[in-house]
């Protein structure tokens, strides 16, 4: 910005102060930048700290008030309780998966049945082809990318994944 006093009037008691902006101060830097003017958030009489200015709302396990503005949970059983469930190992509620494929009928197509003669198994094929009888159903799965054989979900993921009601 450039300070110029105005040539418009000149009386003894009367000065007047124009300011004009300058069309580029600094070649290279954006005009709002070259003119002086800041691309900063203006400073606030409050300090910003760790992403919040009024700290968080409440515990991150049950949302009542916390002791402090800095405390992310309301006692020492929910911040264990936090800890626990951000460090236990996932499971899978086998009955849930069932009823959803159920739901979108689509729980025949990813079962794995063997047949109880032959011992052959197959992908949403609930008759044998070769001995023609029915096969009894092991679980959830699908047929490998690789080799194109069916594989059951326990035996990818191991025993104890899934819980069984």
């Amino acid at each position: 910005m450039v300070i110029a006093p105005s040539a418009a009037r000149h009386d003894e008691h009367d000065e007047q102060i124009v300011f004009e902006r300058a069309a580029h101060s600094a070649p290279g830097l954006p005009p709002d930048i070259a003119d002086g003017v800041s691309a900063v958030t203006p400073a606030t009489p409050m300090p910003i700290r760790e992403g919040s200015r009024d700290g968080q709302s409440g515990c991150l396990v049950c949302g009542k008030d916390t002791p402090s503005t800095r405390a992310k949970y309301c006692g020492r059983a929910h911040q264990q309780r936090s800890y626990r469930l951000r460090h236990q190992t996932p499971t899978v509620d086998l009955t849930l998966v069932r009823k959803e494929l159920q739901r979108r009928k689509a729980l025949v197509d990813h079962t794995i049945y063997e047949c109880g003669q032959c011992g052959e198994r197959f992908v949403g094929v609930r008759r044998c082809e070769s001995c023609n009888r029915f096969c009894a159903a092991l679980g959830p799965g699908g047929a490998c990318p690789d080799c194109d054989r069916p594989v059951l979900v326990d035996d990818l993921l191991g025993e104890g994944v899934f819980t069984r009601a």
